[in-house]
């Protein structure tokens, strides 16, 4: 194989390959395009390598400048209410909160709960309270989103809080009998069995 040929088949494997590396954001767009223009001459460099550069510094897809954060308190258990605290973060305000439940068959909220409201003061972080009631062992989820306007109008991030629900601890048996210690505290006697 030439020298030429192999410089040409590297320039037509970058051409195919680059534009698909460079949108899962696998390579900096300054390493593999500096490269080929150190390799090669200009004229050899394709309208495709080029097009795909410029992709590469796109923006994105546009997304709420809202970050939520969740923590699960306790150890969530059926029937019983588990607290969630929901901290919200953002540039500007006012923040429009929503909870939801697509399964109330596995999770309802608690009486009382809030199901929406509005923060006004997000920039330090507003942190709310959320309760549910799980209703079945397993993972089940409480939907949250968050809505804020922008220059460019309603932005919305939402996210799932998953529950890892377990049953309710067995009631501990008592091995002995209950009976009133000296000082009047209540202990578990355990005699000894006579062994053969």
């Amino acid at each position: 194989m030439t020298a030429m040929h192999r410089a040409s088949s590297t320039a037509v494997l970058l051409a195919i390959v680059l534009p698909f590396l460079m949108a899962c954001g696998e390579v900096p767009d300054s390493g593999v395009v500096a490269s080929q223009s150190e390799s090669a001459p200009e004229s050899a460099t394709t309208e495709s390598t080029k097009s795909a550069a410029a992709s590469a510094r796109s923006p994105g897809k546009p997304s709420a400048p809202v970050s939520m954060n969740y923590e699960i308190i306790g150890q969530p258990v059926v029937g019983r209410p588990v607290l969630i605290n929901v901290t919200v973060n953002a540039d500007t305000g006012p923040v429009d909160v929503y909870y939801s439940i697509a399964d109330s068959s596995a999770v309802t909220f608690q009486p009382g709960q809030v199901e929406r409201l509005r923060i006004m003061e997000t920039s330090r972080g507003a942190r709310q309270q959320l309760s549910v009631i799980p209703q079945r062992e397993g993972r089940v989820f409480v939907n949250v989103s968050a809505e804020v306007q922008t220059p460019d109008g309603i932005k919305v991030r939402s996210m799932a809080i998953p529950i890892k629900v377990g049953k309710l601890p067995d009631e501990p048996s008592i091995n002995g009998e209950l009976k009133e210690g000296p000082e009047g505290e209540t202990v578990i006697s355990m005699p000894a069995e006579p062994s053969n």
